[in-house]
């Protein structure tokens, strides 16, 4: 009788087991699906596995994914603005490219990522396509743009060469060190691969856990209410920036000379504004670094570096000009002549570097500020990205310019 009762224990317990496991299938094929069409909400997307990320924008010809463009970099690369923001479908320099001419674009930059990273982005993601899942395995790309971006990226090269850099370590070999640590697939990460609904419904986890731990401390009904609300506008596509909803901007006062309508902005991000002029150097050798390692991994000769000027770049500001500084903590102010300086420093080096190695290069910084005295191409509710007139500008600018094979 007691065996019978423990076979029956042990036979419900494998079938209830099964039953979870194909459920867990399906929900993932499904969940791969819809990831990659339009009814997927754009406010969920940044939750996706970074392997899905790539794949969720409608960049590419989803028949014929044979030969792509790779865009990588940090933000500007991803497309972040306020065109994301507000929900418009073509939020991005790289949807502007597809449309214009059809061609396959794939986007491989994260927010945040210094150079290493956006090499290491692009890497991973191809290795992951090619371990076993229901995506499609990429060949390596038969080109690649770089969008470096002057207010954040070099700053985050001196950051992540200063916090992470050996004694005795030679730049280079810190270089390819982080980029194969970077690249290098654990267990978890095959497993995610797979099953990438996991990875996602943690970060859904993560996000209901803020939530709650706010409630919690929050008192009064009302603002639990407020919580409450301004996370499903957000849900069903409403521009709620939500970790600026408690932020006092009665204190700022950038503002664009000759331009009566642009006053009261947030501190800007400028050229490298935080780095001395041997830090920049510095951040730049990362920068040609990562370049060099991706040439020899791609074994591309058609790679373009694409110059994003910073906010303070773009136009004339009334002085001074409160910045933000590398760790975001405190502002401090700057003058148009030596932000320029700075800007001019950094493109003359990436434009000889660039020169030396047959790269192509393609500085925006004259370009959008000209078409910065006519239109903003800023904000209004990010001033650190280009705006969707502004990503728009910028495609079209890449579109002439940059060499056709």
């Amino acid at each position: 009788m007691i065996q019978m009762k423990l076979k029956n224990f042990i036979i419900s317990t494998f079938s209830v087991i099964f039953a979870i496991f194909i459920c867990l299938i399906i929900a993932n094929i499904i969940f791969i699906k819809i990831s990659t069409q339009k009814i997927f909400p754009r406010s969920l997307s940044g939750s996706l596995p970074s392997i899905l990320q790539t794949f969720n924008p409608d960049t590419y010809n989803k028949n014929n994914l044979q030969n792509y463009v790779a865009i990588i970099g940090g933000s500007y690369a991803q497309g972040g603005g306020d065109a994301y923001l507000t929900g418009k479908y073509n939020y991005s320099i790289t949807h502007h490219l597809h449309n214009y001419d059809n061609k396959n674009y794939l986007i491989f930059g994260r927010a945040g990522s210094g150079s290493i990273s956006a090499v290491s982005d692009l890497i991973k993601i191809y290795k992951h396509t090619n371990l076993p899942n229901m995506i499609e395995n990429l060949k390596k790309p038969s080109s690649i743009i770089y969008l470096i971006y002057e207010g954040y990226d070099f700053e985050a090269n001196f950051l992540e060469y200063t916090s992470l850099i050996k004694t005795d370590e030679k730049i280079n070999e810190f270089i390819s060190r982080r980029i194969n640590e970077n690249i290098k697939l654990n267990n978890i990460d095959k497993l995610n691969n797979i099953f990438t609904l996991v990875p996602f419904l943690g970060k859904m986890f993560d996000h209901l856990k803020s939530l709650f731990n706010k409630i919690i401390q929050e008192k009064e009904l009302s603002k639990i209410k407020f919580l409450f609300v301004e996370r499903i506008k957000k849900l069903f596509g409403h521009a709620i920036i939500l970790s600026d909803l408690k932020e006092d901007r009665s204190g700022y006062n950038n503002s664009i000379k000759n331009n009566k309508k642009i006053a009261n902005i947030r501190p800007l991000q400028g050229a490298a504004l935080s780095l001395t002029n041997p830090e920049i150097l510095i951040a730049l050798k990362v920068f040609f670094g990562s370049i060099k390692y991706i040439q020899s991994w791609s074994q591309l000769d058609k790679i373009t570096i694409v110059y994003i000027p910073s906010p303070i770049s773009s136009y004339t500001w009334n002085e001074p000009i409160i910045y933000e500084t590398r760790d975001k903590k405190e502002f401090k102010t700057i003058s148009n002549e030596k932000n320029n300086l700075n800007s001019t420093f950094i493109r003359d080096k990436i434009n000889n570097y660039s020169k030396k190695n047959n790269i192509q290069f393609l500085d925006l910084t004259d370009y959008i500020a000209k078409k910065g005295k006519k239109t903003i191409l800023h904000g209004p509710l990010d001033w650190h990205h280009l705006n969707n007139r502004g990503y728009k500008i910028a495609s079209n600018y890449i579109i002439e310019n940059i060499e056709k094979n």
